[in-house]
């Protein structure tokens, strides 16, 4: 049988040869294309009572300020951040991530939250890039689509209050729900050049300072229909028949030599 194996034509040798590396080439992705992998970023303080930067966020101030001066955890489930402190001017300090957006597919953005104090402006969550703006801003008493519209008469201090932020890709729209109702939408505003970021808290120089309190915040860049999670693209038919087609010489050539 050694003999055998040593002695086997060229052309079967080549043909295991090109199975062995196509099923290479399957199993390091190169024949199809890799998952598409969504963004997707959970702070869940109740779960994990740690501040965003150990959750791999970044912080930024341009006081040059610590993060501790501004942040910090209250009973191990929420997060309150203070931009007023002990300064007198206006000043911002919020969480960033860069380069999570994709304006072409769709978009959610989810906080559970008060306001105790706020200069008009109030806490806001953002994603932009240089095509679309999506920016929604808490205060007191009401809350802002940034550049779009606004709403006011609530009480958004003695409570905490859940807001969802909805944006569809293929449309360039928006949805925005206070506690589960819509009170507004509409199409999205323009981006800002050479920038692609996620933030929340005050992010504005002007506008005033902001206290709040978070329960949880989820940033979601995937499309809505899909779920979420991993989307693996399927082999290509062209490959398959590629594979079916080498196989099949294999058997016929064992046939002839048997």
């Amino acid at each position: 049988m050694k003999i055998a194996a040593f002695c086997m034509p060229l052309s079967t040798v080549s043909v295991w040869r090109t199975v062995l590396t196509l099923c290479a080439m399957l199993a390091s992705g190169v024949i199809f294309e890799r998952p598409v992998r969504a963004t997707v970023i959970t702070l869940d303080f109740a779960q994990n009572p740690t501040l965003p930067t150990a959750q791999g966020m970044s912080f930024y101030t341009e006081t040059g300020r610590p993060e501790s001066d501004f942040a910090s955890i209250l009973d191990n489930n929420r997060l309150r951040l203070d931009s007023f402190t002990t300064l007198t001017s206006d000043r911002m300090a919020y969480y960033y991530k860069d380069n999570v957006f994709d304006h072409t597919t769709d978009l959610e953005m989810e906080v559970r939250m008060k306001v105790t104090d706020s200069s008009p402006f109030g806490f806001g969550l953002a994603v932009f890039n240089a095509n679309a703006a999506s920016h929604f801003i808490i205060n007191k008493t009401g809350y802002q689509i940034y550049q779009v519209t606004s709403g006011s008469g609530y009480d958004f201090s003695s409570g905490f209050n859940t807001f969802k932020y909805k944006g569809f890709g293929a449309t360039n729209t928006y949805e925005f729900f206070v506690n589960g109702t819509m009170v507004a939408s509409g199409a999205r505003p323009g981006g800002y050049a050479n920038s692609n970021q996620f933030y929340f808290g005050d992010g504005t120089p002007t506008g005033g300072n902001v206290r709040a309190e978070v329960q949880y915040l989820r940033y979601s860049n995937v499309n809505l229909s899909s779920g979420g999670g991993e989307v693996p693209e399927p082999i290509s038919l062209a490959t398959w028949s590629l594979l079916a087609g080498i196989v099949g010489l294999r058997r016929a050539r064992k046939r002839q030599l048997g």
